[in-house]
């Protein structure tokens, strides 16, 4: 290394400590008061719907409605006899494989009997809310085995729980925001690579029961957690080949019983996903559409509270944008910031492991070709690798080229991978930098006071203008009366109800009022991926003159029913067996009667707050 390289490097990290009872009393106060801190702050950003929490929940409408659905369903299913991982009670009669979506399995399993107690509302705003408060926490307790100050950590942790990429998607993504696995899985992937101080089965066995209950809580987290890990390991065996030698036959027992113990744990799953009912095929979304765009990560997007007009009507025209997908903003401050920090600090085994990753899953997040102002260029995002062997003095360069195209090709082709969207990698991205600013708040301990206190100023400014702009949105979730009351056990249980608004695309509101039922009846239809084309997937329940009618009256965009058109729904509802059809508050409600009272040739029933047509007759 260069001397002009190493005189900006630091003295290593101070020993710490020898470990006795009492600190470790002290650090499992410090780590329930480090949750309770990240628990306040959640329910502070969330305030607008803890103000309300069973009636108004966190983040925007259509996904979350979804994810309620989910939710509600593992509880229902185990009760009353049914697969967990598969329903037909919506888009009946083929079903749903919910492996192939975000059902939010284990989470359901565990806040069921608060759904069951208080509703699928406060449900969802408790899970949103703990999703960022356990991912802080984790992440603090991840990154306090590297950096002994508990207030650097703390800070490191925050950057991670409550950066960009989960402000955004807690507006509607819990299975995104759900991230406090990988910390986890990063603690005993630790213990059995480098630390190594007890016996190898133990934490590889907790490797593999997390590495399952990722499986069940969010599956492509897990996929990209397997690639991240993948490549932190290929850059530490390079970068320490004299400490790898002495622990590689630890490392193989560890690993390979993570490897069996999720093998066992997941094989069910993932069995059903890949040959049960209604698995899916190909690619599920349109590639190399959310990606990073190259200015992403220094303009900031309208999610921010400091955020001029100017720059989010640029960030608008980024590929794939949308406020849930806006995930990946760093700001100029933070990556001079986090530049500073790795120059001087390279010297430190983990903040060059950090920086190297760092700069890995930055390019990987950039999709197959390189965007540029909102367009794709015809440049494989790979050749930006092509910097790294230019730096072969100071990193491992040809190493890194070769795992930027080893990693490229895999989100472009291998399945799992391939179905990634690479813009929600920077979740590993705010880990590796709340490391590197937890290094950096350390070491300001020893400096003098003018110099500590202008380190701390800039380190607050560079974190302020990620603060997401407050109030943080919050939806109202009403459900009309009659789904909770006794008139709706006059449905017969487990039978087909037709119920409009029509679930289709982003409109899940008739899921949350089935939900509300208590799973009373099915659903030809709902918001969930199901197959379309061999090689592809839809949103919407399979293509019918149903759909077409009802979305196009909701509308506003029918035109007079024909004869043909008639007999092509009736044909429809008895081919799904419906035997109850309800029409509850939307717009173009009184269109939505008219339709049916004309399809089935009598009037319905005002119950509550919705129109309810009993023992239909769908004789053409």
């Amino acid at each position: 290394m260069s001397t002009a390289f190493t005189k900006v490097t630091a003295k290593s990290s101070p020993t710490p400590p020898p470990v006795t009872r009492a600190t470790n009393r002290r650090g499992a106060w410090w780590a329930v008061a480090a949750l309770f801190v990240y628990s306040c702050l959640a329910m502070g950003m969330f305030w607008t719907s803890w103000a309300d929490p069973t009636k108004r929940s966190i983040g925007l409408a259509g996904d979350p409605q979804q994810i309620m659905w989910f939710l509600s369903w593992p509880i229902f299913a185990v009760t009353h006899g049914h697969n967990p991982l598969f329903t037909n009670y919506i888009d009946y009669p083929g079903g749903v494989n919910l492996m192939w979506n975000t059902a939010a399995l284990l989470p359901g399993v565990v806040l069921g009997p608060l759904t069951h107690l208080a509703g699928f509302v406060l449900t969802w705003n408790v899970l949103m809310t703990a999703a960022i408060a356990l991912s802080s926490w984790t992440a603090y307790l991840l990154i306090l085995r590297f950096v002994p100050n508990r207030l650097a950590a703390g800070v490191g942790g925050a950057l991670y729980g409550f950066s960009p990429y989960m402000t955004a998607h807690s507006l509607g993504h819990p299975h995104a925001t759900l991230a406090f696995m990988p910390p986890v899985i990063l603690l005993l992937l630790d213990e059995i690579v480098r630390v190594q101080r007890r016996s190898a089965l133990l934490p590889g066995a907790l490797l593999g029961v997390a590495g399952a209950a990722q499986l069940l809580i969010g599956e492509e987290m897990l996929a990209t957690a397997a690639l991240f890990v993948a490549l932190l390991l290929c850059i530490a065996m390079a970068q320490f080949p004299d400490q790898v030698r002495p622990r590689l036959g630890h490392a193989v027992r560890g690993l390979a019983c993570a490897a069996g113990v999720f093998c066992v744990l997941a094989a069910a799953p993932i069995g059903f996903q890949f040959l049960g009912p209604q698995h899916l095929r190909g690619v599920v979304h349109e590639p190399n559409l959310y990606v990073t765009d190259i200015w992403s990560f220094i303009v900031p997007t309208k999610l921010l509270m400091f955020a001029p007009a100017s720059t989010t009507a640029f960030s608008d025209l980024f590929s794939g944008s949308n406020a849930v997908e806006s995930n990946s903003y760093v700001g100029v401050l933070l990556g001079l910031l986090l530049a500073f920090v790795v120059l001087r600090y390279w010297r430190l085994p983990e903040v060059r492991l950090a920086a190297l990753g760092a700069a890995l899953i930055a390019i990987l997040s950039m999709g197959v070709t390189i965007h540029l102002d909102g367009r794709a260029t015809f440049m494989p995002v790979f050749a930006l690798g092509l910097v790294f062997p230019l730096l072969q003095r100071y990193l491992p360069g040809r190493l890194m080229l070769f795992l930027t195209f080893l990693g490229w090709l895999a989100l472009a082709k291998l399945p799992v991978l391939s179905n990634i969207l690479p813009s929600r990698l920077t979740v590993y991205f705010y880990l590796l930098a709340g490391l590197l600013i937890a290094v950096w708040l350390n070491d300001l301990r020893t400096w003098q006071t003018g110099a500590r206190w202008t380190g701390w100023l800039v380190t607050a400014a560079s974190l302020v203008l990620l603060v997401p702009a407050l109030p943080y949105p919050s939806s109202p979730n009403a459900v009309p009366a009659f789904f909770s009351s006794p008139a709706v056990s006059q449905i017969p249980p487990g039978s087909v109800a037709l119920v409009i608004p029509y679930s289709a695309a982003a409109d899940s509101r008739a899921m949350v009022w089935q939900a509300e039922s208590g799973m009373r009846f099915r659903m030809p239809e709902g918001y969930a991926f199901i197959p379309d084309t061999p090689a592809g997937a839809r949103l919407s329940p399979p293509p019918s003159a149903t759909q077409d009618e009802l979305i196009a009256v909701a509308a506003g965009l029918a035109g007079p029913l024909t004869d043909d058109r008639r007999r092509q729904i009736l044909s429809e509802l008895k081919s799904w067996k419906v035997q109850t059809v309800i029409v509850g508050p939307m717009v173009n409600e009184q269109a939505e009667v008219d339709l049916f009272t004309a399809l089935l040739g009598r009037a319905p029933e005002m119950v509550d707050d919705v129109y309810v047509w009993w023992g239909v007759n769908t004789a053409p």
